[in-house]
């Protein structure tokens, strides 16, 4: 099963809940192949894995060098052989525990890379190509990768993180998705973000705007492409609610409506009845994870230094993070 992370807009927490879910999961299924692709160009995730601040983003430059990126990938393919595989794609992925000892051995990193904005370029060259099957063979570069992964790696579950735009590099992690998990924050924004995707992916709009709008939907529908909405995880929810403002909670049962409503009204959409998980705040159980590059489930009630400060994670802010996040990632397949 592959599962993108993705909201159109930024701020959700798309990265940090790619990281929690990917590690935990396979720390939960050491039986498993765990894949993290990093469909973003500021390839946070990829630094996270790798070692956190510091040690991850001089590992990421290593895979930099030696070509091992998605958008070295990309690049490969539309150079050498641009609409068929090239035959190199498992040296694209690196073991995350050779580089940091915190990461369980079964998980794996397609790395990102700054140069994706660069690629949305090269791909829509190649979509605009001569050769039929332009658009679909350059949009299923992600698919195509992933594919050879899975053929050699049975039981493999991946997790792409992506960017809140709509790039063209966005759209190849949603072809190659079968779920998404719509990662939101308890705002009108975040809303707004749900309804974007239903109106990209889906196709369902209020407005009457001309089908112009809706090319992509319009495409994978037509090829038969069709990642379902898996769930919403509502990011920095407070941990007492009894605390929370009165616009606080008018947006988290806003939320919780609008998802009860699309679900019935366009089931299609959905995997099944979409849950909404809470997701406590994580106050400095965020910076403590980010900088170390520290698995969730390795978190001890201690001080930490980050960067030139320290920062005091207490068991009253991990165990009900932690058991948020496990009810996340209970639900994945």
């Amino acid at each position: 099963m592959r599962y993108c992370i993705w909201n159109n807009k930024g701020g959700v927490g798309k990265t940090f809940l790619t990281y929690c879910l990917s590690t935990t999961y396979a720390a939960r299924h050491p039986q498993k192949k765990v894949v993290v692709v990093d469909m973003c160009p500021q390839a946070n995730v990829s630094e996270m894995i790798l070692g956190g601040n510091g040690p991850g983003e001089e590992r990421l430059n290593t895979c930099y060098e030696n070509s091992r990126t998605i958008a070295c990938y990309i690049k490969s393919r539309n150079a050498k052989s641009r609409f068929e595989k090239i035959g190199t794609e498992l040296t694209y992925f690196v073991r995350a525990k050779d580089f940091n000892n915190n990461i369980p051995e079964n998980l794996y990193l397609l790395p990102g890379d700054f140069d994706l904005d660069i690629c949305a370029s090269i791909i829509e060259h190649m979509a605009r190509g001569p050769e039929k099957k332009a658009w679909e063979n350059s949009h299923r570069l992600l698919s195509d990768i992933i594919g050879v992964f899975e053929q050699e790696n049975d039981n493999t579950v991946v997790f792409i993180d992506s960017n809140p735009s709509f790039a063209s590099y966005t759209q190849l992690g949603l072809i190659a998705s079968n779920r998404i998990i719509v990662p939101c924050t308890a705002d009108l924004a975040s809303i707004r973000g749900i309804q974007n995707i239903l109106r990209l992916v889906f196709g369902i709009k209020e407005s009457t705007d001309e089908d112009i709008y809706d090319e992509f939907y319009s495409k994978i529908h037509n090829l038969g492409i069709e990642p379902k909405i898996h769930s919403f995880v509502l990011n920095k929810a407070r941990t007492h609610d009894q605390n929370a403002s009165v616009a606080y909670i008018a947006h988290v049962n806003s939320i919780k409506e609008v998802t009860k409503n699309l679900a019935k009204d366009h089931p299609d959409c959905f995997s099944k009845n979409p849950q909404v998980y809470d997701m406590k705040d994580c106050n400095t159980i965020a910076p403590v994870v980010n900088f170390h590059g520290l698995p969730p489930l390795l978190l001890k009630a201690k001080k930490y230094q980050v960067y030139d400060e320290y920062a005091t994670v207490n068991k009253t802010q991990i165990d009900p993070f932690l058991t948020d996040l496990n009810k996340v990632v209970e639900s994945i397949e």
